[in-house]
């Protein structure tokens, strides 16, 4: 296979009949069509021209790990977000972005492909590479702190804005990758005691960020004026501490930060259940956003993958609340209003059974087709698993709401 064009992958998702689901929940959600899929080989590898190897074996330079996607109408590039890298954060991957070139054409034979047009690496503002080792918490002479990039949206002054789950902070990129500006959330979000070992971090601390569960999701607001981050679970001081280490409750927060000013409000999110997790965050209308909220459960045990319809315009500002309860809220703090806006698992898509992914990650409005009618892309996190190809697929919707563009 040649580097620089990837040809779309075979398998049960490669020619599916285009169907039309209307929502149940609400009548102004517009219908949606399924235009296809595209395939990612596990094998493939990017234009970084970094030969060398994990400390695994494992190449450094595998194509795969999406956690988010974004897509330019300036640049017509759609930028696909790696995270940390494989091992859950045991080796010293160089994090980095991938920017692809994307052509999706209804009907036809091969209705999405995408050609990999640009690796950039993250640098820190000191030009020292980021890396996803949990244990680099202290920068070095060599090697920039801990990242972990989970969300990533391209922001009206021309920078790459990244969460940083290790943070959770979100930190602005030129289009070289190296760091420009850096937004420092509330330390109520923040764990007093960071640690490589994930128990031992949750164990040490009271309040801040679960451990591998912070800033999963990214937005750029309606007005391009804010970004908008979504928690990927509760707080430690939000939730409820399980025997086997995790934090669990339905309320998470969103966290919007005004890019003018830096001026920081918050919000309640509630997942439909605790076991739950959210891994992405769009804007949808001047007030609105899609969450991706799902279980943790793969193939044919997944049990929920849904888009849910948010509104914050009368939520409640719960920045200066340290602490909020895990289950019922008083009457003093509102939620976001919520409503479904498209199932994965429902089987009109074709996409539910033993093939459905774990890790449901990126989601971005993408190009508008010819008709006028905007795309939705969503794409799964392979976790660098050789076997495990990465997937994108393409939705397109009669909204005209989309702003991220």
């Amino acid at each position: 296979m040649g580097m620089h064009m990837l040809h779309r992958g075979l398998g049960c998702w490669a020619v599916l009949l285009a169907t039309t689901f209307s929502s149940l929940v609400a009548d102004d959600i517009p219908k949606l069509e399924f235009i296809g899929t595209f395939s990612l080989p596990s094998e493939a590898a990017d234009l970084s021209g970094d030969t060398k190897l994990l400390e695994n074996g494992e190449p450094r330079n595998r194509l795969g790990g999406f956690s988010a996607l974004d897509y330019s109408s300036e640049t017509q590039l759609l930028a696909a977000l790696s995270d940390r890298g494989p091992d859950d954060g045991a080796v010293g991957y160089p994090c980095r972005i991938q920017l692809f070139e994307i052509a999706i054409q209804p009907g036809t034979a091969q209705p999405v492909t995408l050609k990999l047009a640009k690796t950039v690496l993250f640098t820190d503002a000191q030009g020292r590479p980021y890396t996803g080792s949990s244990a680099a918490i202290d920068a070095t002479v060599e090697v920039g702190h801990r990242l972990d990039p989970e969300g990533v949206r391209f922001g009206p002054d021309g920078l790459m804005y990244v969460s940083d789950e290790y943070g959770p902070e979100v930190i602005g990129f030129n289009t070289g990758g190296r760091e420009q500006r850096r937004f420092v959330t509330p330390s109520h979000l923040h764990v007093a005691h960071s640690d490589a070992n994930k128990v031992k971090e949750i164990r040490g601390n009271t309040s801040g960020r679960a451990s591998n569960r912070g800033m999963e999701c990214l937005a750029l607001s309606h007005d391009r004026k804010s970004l908008v981050g979504l928690m990927q679970s509760p707080l430690i001081q939000d939730g409820t501490l399980t025997a086997q280490d995790a934090v669990e409750g339905r309320n998470c927060r969103i966290v919007e930060i005004e890019l003018s000013t830096g001026a920081i409000h918050e919000f309640v999110y509630q997942m439909a259940s605790p076991q739950h997790g959210n891994s992405e965050i769009v804007a949808y209308g001047p007030s609105e956003f899609l969450v991706l909220e799902r279980d943790s459960k793969t193939g044919s045990k997944a049990a929920y993958r849904r888009l849910i319809r948010i509104d914050i315009h009368n939520a409640t500002d719960v920045a200066s609340m340290d602490q909020i309860p895990s289950g019922e809220l008083p009457a003093n703090i509102v939620p976001v209003s919520r409503s479904e806006f498209l199932d994965f698992l429902d089987p009109s898509w074709q996409l539910a059974g033993d093939t459905m992914p774990e890790k449901i990650e990126g989601l971005t409005f993408g190009p508008k087709l010819a008709d006028g009618r905007d795309t939705l892309l969503v794409s799964t996190d392979n976790d660098f698993e050789p076997s495990n190809p990465s997937w994108i697929w393409v939705f397109a919707t009669s909204s005209n709401m989309n702003a991220e563009k």
